[in-house]
C-alpha cells in the first residue's frame, strides 16, 4: 500500500429498484402539453464540474523600504508570540454520515477538537459529551466519548415513531468547548431522480428576466441527457406562462422567464417537473422578489474612509427577512452626481472603489431590483487618519500578503499580520507604503486561512484593520479510487483512498468515510458547513454563512471572489488589542474559573471572616470570633476622607503596577465601563466602593494594609499582590457576581 492511502474495507452494494446500477438507456417519455412550447438545449446550462484554473494575482507596485530600529515594532513582536503561547484556539466539528435521517435509523458521527495553529489534536482534552437534542430541546440520547487525538466516532440509533423535525447534536468538550449541528428527522420517501435547482440571482424585481439553472440524475449517477422539462411559475395566487427547457449532455438546463412589470405582494414559486419512465417528480424554489425594501450595509476596508484618499467599500445587500439580495445601483454625492456605479457579484456582496471629497457626503440608490426607493448614506469620511488596501491573491499565487498603506500625511506606521494564531511579519514603514508580509517560516506563507492585517501607530495604537483568506487551493487532496467501474446488486465494493499534499506529496490524514445514498443527499439539500469550512472560515467570521462550503469549491467559477467579498463585508470588525498588547497579571482567573495559584501562609487567614467555609449549624451557633486589630493607621491616607475616594487612593498610590492592569481588566470583562470612563482604576474602585457590602469593602483595604502596604518591611511588590489577591478571593468574587447580575 502506497504512503499516504488506506483500503476502505469491503461493503456490499444494494440496488435501487430491483435493478442493475449500470445505465439501461433512455425510458419512454411523457409527451409535452400543447401549451408549453419545446425549447433547444440552452449553451449556458450547467455541465459537468471540473476544478477551474487559478485566478492570478493583483499586480502590486514594490515593496517600499523598511524602517529599522522600531522600537515599538520589537515590542509588538514579542507581545503576539508571548500572547499566542497562553491563549490557543480550537476548532470543533460534527461530522455526520448524511443529513436526513427516517426514524428507527443509526445516526453516525464523528467528533473532531483541533488546534487551530496546526490542525492537530495533541491538547490536554480527554474526551466529549455528545447529546441528541430532539426540536423541543429535550436530550434524547447522551454519551461520553473518549477523544483520541483529538477525535471521537460513535453513534446513535434512533427509535422507532419517533417524532420528526429538526435535531442536532450537541458536543462539549470536558474543558468546555462547543459546538452543535443540526439533521433533519423525517419519514420520507426518497425520490427517484436527483434532482438541484438553483437561482442564477438571490433578487429580482419588476419586470426582470429570472434565470435558474437544474441538475437532474438517475438514482445511479448517470446524467438525464437530452431530456425534457417543464416549468411552472405561480405568481401572487396566478399562473404565468409554462416553460419547457432541455437538458445537455450532462443532465443540466436553463429555466428562462420574465416578471411582469407589475408585482402586488411578490408570493412567487417556480415548480420543475421531471418525467421519467411514467413518473412525475417535482422540484420547486420560491423566487426571491425584492418589492421596496432592502438592508444595505456599507464596510470601509480597514474601517474607515479618509477625505481624499482612494477607498475601496464592501457593501452587502439583504432582504427584509435577512436573506441575500442581488442588486445594481450607484453612488451619489450631496450634489446629485454618480460618483461610481456597483453591483453585487454573488450572495448580495460586491465593493465599489472611490474617492471621498472634502466635507462630501455621500448615498446609495439601488437601480435595479426597479422598485427601490429608499436612499442609503454611506459612512462619513474622517478628516484625517490612513486607510488600508490589500492587493487580491484569491487563489494564493503570490508569496507574500501585500498590504498598501497611505495616510492624509506622512507618518510612521507598523503593519502586522497574523493567521492561525502565529505572526506571519512585522514591519516598520512611512506612510504612503507598500509592505510586502512574509515569514521566515516558508509552512506559514502557504497555510490556508484567514489571516488578520492591522496598521499601527508607533504608540501601537490600531488605525486599520482587515482580514483576508489566504492560499485557498493549499488543502490536502483526497482520491478514491474504487475496484470496479460497475457494480452488481450484493457485490462486493473496495475503494483505495489516497490522500496528498497540493503538490502530489503522500500526506497521512485522520479521515471519516460514509457509504450514503446520493439521492437522500440531493433530496436533504443541506447546506451545513463541511470540515474544511468549520476549521478555516466560519469560527473566523461573526454570524450565520449563508451556504459557507460554496466559498471553498474550486469547481465554481465566482467562488474566489466571493469569499473576497464575504472577507471585506462579515469579517470586518475593530478588534481589541489591548489584551495582547498590556497582558493582565495571570493571578486570579476570575472569568475562566482557573486555579488560583497557592498564597504565602497567613495571607489567606488575615482576610477569613468567622464561620467562613463551613456548612450553618441552626441548632448551636458558636460565638463569633474576635476580629483581628486593625493596623495602624497610614499616614498618607486622610481618615476623614469618604470610603470611596480613599479606596481610589489606595489602589490608584499604592499598588503594584501589574496588579492594577489586572484589576483592570477583570473590572472590563465584568461591567464592561459601567461606572464611567472605560479602563480606568479608579472607575473599578468606585465600582468597589459603591457596590460591595460594608464587610467587603473593609476586607479590601484591611487586605492591602496586612499584606504589603507601603512594602516597610522589604517585601517585593509583587509578592505583596499575591498575598491581597489570595485574601480577597471571596470579596472580588462576590464583586464579579453582584456585576455580573447587573
Amino acid at each position: 500500500m502506497r504512503p499516504g492511502s488506506i483500503a476502505v474495507p469491503a461493503f456490499l452494494v444494494f440496488g435501487c429498484g430491483g435493478g442493475s446500477l449500470t445505465d439501461d438507456g433512455p425510458s419512454p417519455q411523457t409527451p409535452e402539453p400543447p401549451a408549453a412550447k419545446q425549447m433547444a438545449v440552452d449553451p449556458e446550462a450547467p455541465g459537468k464540474k471540473t476544478v477551474l484554473a487559478a485566478t492570478a494575482a493583483e499586480d502590486a507596485p514594490p515593496a517600499t523600504p523598511r524602517l529599522s530600529g522600531v522600537p515599538s515594532a520589537e515590542r509588538l513582536t514579542q507581545a503576539v508570540t508571548t500572547w499566542f503561547v497562553g491563549h490557543v484556539g480550537r476548532r470543533l466539528h460534527v461530522q455526520t454520515d448524511k443529513p436526513l435521517y427516517k426514524p428507527g435509523e443509526t445516526i453516525w458521527f464523528k467528533v473532531w477538537d483541533l488546534k487551530a495553529r496546526d490542525l492537530r489534536g495533541d491538547h490536554p482534552n480527554a474526551g466529549f459529551t455528545v447529546d441528541l437534542v430532539s426540536p423541543k430541546g429535550a436530550t434524547v440520547r447522551k454519551k461520553r466519548l473518549r477523544a483520541n487525538a483529538g477525535t471521537g466516532a460513535n453513534d446513535f440509533r434512533l427509535p422507532d415513531g419517533v417524532q420528526g423535525g429538526e435535531y442536532s447534536l450537541r458536543v462539549t468538550s470536558f474543558d468546555g468547548q462547543k459546538h452543535s449541528r443540526p439533521l433533519i428527522v423525517s419519514a420520507y420517501e426518497p425520490p427517484r431522480i436527483k434532482k438541484k435547482l438553483e437561482f442564477a440571482r438571490k433578487a429580482y424585481g419588476a419586470g426582470d428576466e429570472v434565470t435558474a439553472t437544474i441538475s437532474v440524475k438517475r438514482p445511479t449517477g448517470e446524467p438525464l441527457a437530452n431530456h425534457p422539462l417543464r416549468a411552472h411559475i405561480r405568481l401572487d395566487g396566478q399562473d404565468l406562462p409554462p416553460v419547457s427547457a432541455t437538458t445537455n449532455g450532462e443532465g443540466g438546463a436553463l429555466i428562462r422567464f420574465r416578471l411582469p412589470e407589475h408585482i402586488a405582494r411578490g408570493d412567487a414559486l417556480l415548480t420543475v417537473l421531471v418525467d421519467d419512465g411514467g413518473i412525475t417528480e417535482s422540484v420547486s424554489k420560491r423566487i426571491p422578489i425584492i418589492l421596496k425594501k432592502l438592508r444595505f450595509a456599507f464596510f470601509p476596508e480597514g474601517g474607515r474612509m479618509v477625505d481624499g484618499l482612494p477607498t475601496r467599500l464592501y457593501f452587502e445587500a439583504r432582504n427584509t427577512i435577512g436573506k441575500p439580495a442581488d442588486v445594481e445601483g450607484r453612488v451619489v454625492d450631496d450634489a446629485g452626481n454618480a460618483v461610481a456605479r456597483f453591483g453585487t457579484w454573488r450572495d448580495g456582496l460586491g465593493r465599489v472603489d472611490f474617492t471621498p471629497g472634502t466635507g462630501r457626503t455621500y448615498h446609495a440608490e439601488i437601480t435595479r431590483p426597479v422598485g427601490v426607493t429608499e436612499r442609503y448614506p454611506l459612512p462619513l469620511a474622517e478628516q484625517s487618519g490612513c486607510v488600508l488596501r490589500t492587493f487580491d491573491d484569491l487563489d494564493g499565487q503570490a508569496e507574500a500578503l501585500r498590504v498598501s498603506v497611505k495616510c492624509s500625511g506622512k507618518r510612521k506606521v507598523i503593519v502586522a499580520a497574523v493567521q492561525r494564531d502565529r505572526l506571519i511579519d512585522a514591519a516598520a514603514v512611512e506612510a504612503p507604503a507598500v509592505v510586502y508580509l512574509r515569514s521566515d517560516d516558508a509552512t506559514l506563507d502557504r497555510a490556508i486561512g484567514v489571516a488578520r492585517v492591522t496598521v499601527f501607530d508607533v504608540d501601537l495604537t490600531p488605525l486599520a484593520e482587515r482580514v483576508v483568506f489566504r492560499n485557498r487551493r493549499n488543502r490536502l487532496a483526497v482520491k478514491l479510487e474504487p475496484n470496479e467501474a460497475t457494480y452488481t446488486p450484493r457485490q462486493q465494493v473496495a475503494i483505495q483512498v489516497t490522500t496528498t499534499t497540493p503538490s502530489g506529496e503522500p500526506q497521512p490524514a485522520e479521515l471519516a468515510v460514509a457509504v450514503v445514498d446520493d439521492t437522500v443527499i440531493s433530496f436533504a439539500d443541506d447546506k451545513t458547513g463541511h470540515l474544511l469550512s468549520r476549521l478555516l472560515l466560519e469560527p473566523e467570521i461573526p454570524g450565520k454563512v449563508e451556504e459557507p462550503n460554496f466559498y471553498l469549491d474550486l469547481t465554481e467559477k465566482k467562488s474566489a471572489l466571493a469569499l473576497e467579498l464575504l472577507m471585506g463585508t462579515r469579517g470586518w470588525r475593530k478588534f481589541e488589542w489591548r489584551p495582547v498588547l498590556e497582558p493582565p497579571k495571570p493571578v486570579l482567573e476570575v472569568a475562566t474559573g482557573g486555579a488560583m495559584p497557592p498564597a504565602p501562609e497567613g495571607a489567606a487567614r488575615a482576610l477569613r471572616r468567622p464561620g467562613a467555609g463551613r456548612k450553618p449549624n441552626r441548632q448551636a451557633r458558636p460565638a463569633p470570633r474576635p476580629k483581628p486589630a486593625a493596623p495602624p493607621a497610614d499616614p498618607s491616607i486622610d481618615p476623614t476622607m469618604p470610603q470611596s475616594r480613599r479606596v481610589t487612593t489606595l489602589v490608584d498610590d499604592g499598588f503594584p503596577y501589574r496588579l492594577r492592569t489586572w484589576l483592570d481588566g477583570v473590572y472590563r470583562e465584568q461591567i464592561r465601563g459601567g461606572h464611567g470612563v472605560k479602563g480606568r482604576v479608579r472607575d473599578l474602585t468606585a465600582g468597589v466602593a459603591v457596590g460591595l457590602p460594608r464587610g467587603a469593602r473593609a476586607d479590601l483595604e484591611l487586605g492591602y494594609r496586612s499584606s504589603s502596604w507601603g512594602s516597610t518591611d522589604g517585601t517585593d511588590h509583587d509578592e505583596g499582590a499575591k498575598d491581597l489577591v489570595a485574601g480577597l478571593e471571596r470579596p472580588f468574587r462576590a464583586f464579579a457576581d453582584l456585576a455580573s447580575d447587573r
